[in-house]
């Protein structure tokens, strides 16, 4: 899984009280389980945050942000399931459900500048908020998108499945 983490605003505001497991050290010496838990939270935080955001009304820069966060989240959601799996039937199916659904909705993430890695993760085109229109963004980040709805109850599955004890 390839991860290029940028600390950016909107990930700090999706992990919220986390914002300290985004990257670096503290990442990799917090338990498994509260990395996961952590992750699933800001995935949550991101899926409805970008559903309230008007693309339409930010720049070029801000797109590009807002689109690059969602993914970092997502991957480090991966990341950390991915760790936490053997522990949990439930993690390791849920953590299926979303790989499989990023490659059944590979095609429709293309069109706003995400690709779907082999292993499941996300990358952003370098220039995917400039080259790409703004309603792509707001329909596709939309309150009713089945994407995002179903990879957020795949979402609060680990999430209410974790021990962050561990």
């Amino acid at each position: 899984m390839s991860m290029n983490v940028s600390n950016s605003l909107s990930l700090r505001i999706y992990y919220n009280t986390y914002s300290k497991v985004v990257t670096g050290a503290t990442r990799q010496s917090t338990p498994t389980g509260t990395l996961s838990f952590a992750d699933t939270s800001a995935l949550k935080n991101a899926i409805r945050k970008l559903q309230d955001y008007n693309f339409e009304e930010s720049s070029d820069e801000q797109t590009q942000e807002k689109i690059r966060a969602f993914a970092d989240t997502l991957n480090n959601t991966l990341q950390s399931a991915e760790k936490y799996a053997p522990n949990s039937s439930s993690v390791k199916h849920a953590l299926s459900n979303i790989k499989n659904l990023n490659s059944q909705y590979a095609s429709e993430l293309k069109k706003i500048g995400i690709t779907v890695d082999k292993d499941g993760s996300l990358s952003v085109y370098e220039s995917a908020g400039k080259n790409y229109k703004k309603t792509k963004f707001d329909n596709f980040f939309d309150k009713d998108s089945e994407y995002l709805n179903a990879l957020y109850k795949e979402a609060k599955k680990i999430n209410r499945r974790v021990d962050v004890r561990i």
